[in-house]
């Protein structure tokens, strides 16, 4: 089954002279085992493209899936219920909560959802983001960096079955950077789905298939069998 599927799917900030299109007709489908990457300008409707597919905002017009489930048709506590268990996200503020360890923060998806083992768990995906010996540290006495490992290893924790990452790498540095590129990798071809919004086309080279947005509408697809197109934007 598709994991992740947008259809005819369009948003518009504000109304009348001041409206925006952010998304203007926007179709995509993303199955298991597929990482598709986002490239664009700025302004392009990237963030908005994740926002919709994570559920934390809804289209104007057109339906949002996940598994097959129109996120519209869910409650507010359904909706917080279905991302908690299926989708992971990595937020480009981070989103840490201050008051939280580093272990903490990664656990606090699987605590919600009552799993047991929960803090072996998230030192085990510290661990991965190499992050070994930090699960007691808070996010202000971690580096921008290792914060944003903290969010990497909380996104891909647990059994979810889509990842949606905003700009995962900009604070990191290139090694670093390909450590967390080949745990979303890992993660795909284990089975999950993956959207990577980049502004770097060697770590849109790691997607199956990528799509460049501007003006909110999809105007090039590329995929791995077309590297001197997955090397530049349109």
């Amino acid at each position: 089954m598709t994991v992740l599927e947008l259809r005819d799917v369009h948003r518009v900030h504000g109304a009348g002279e001041t409206a925006v299109n952010a998304l203007n007709g926007v179709a995509l489908t993303v199955d298991p085992g597929e990482l598709v990457a986002v490239m664009g300008p700025s302004g392009s409707g990237k963030s908005t493209l994740l926002n919709l597919a994570g559920g934390l905002d809804s289209p104007t017009s057109g339906q949002v899936l996940v598994d097959g489930t129109s996120l519209q048709s869910l409650s507010r506590k359904q909706l917080a219920a279905w991302r908690r268990k299926r989708i992971g996200y990595v937020f480009q503020d981070l989103n840490l909560i201050a008051s939280l360890t580093a272990a903490e923060n990664v656990a606090l998806p699987l605590d919600l959802d009552g799993v047991r083992k929960s803090r072996r768990l998230a030192e085990q995906a510290l661990s991965e983001v190499d992050l070994d010996g930090y699960a007691d540290r808070f996010p202000d006495e971690m580096s921008g960096g290792q914060q944003q490992r903290v969010a990497i290893a909380r996104a891909l924790i647990g059994e979810r079955r889509l990842v949606l990452a905003d700009e995962p790498t900009g604070a990191l540095d290139s090694r670093t950077g390909e450590t967390v590129l080949r745990l979303l990798r890992s993660k795909v071809d284990a089975g999950a789905a993956a959207v990577l919004v980049t502004h770097d086309a060697r770590h849109a080279a790691w997607a199956d298939r990528v799509i460049f947005l501007r003006d909110g509408v999809v105007v090039d697809v590329s995929t791995r069998d077309q590297p001197e197109e997955l090397l530049s934007t349109p």
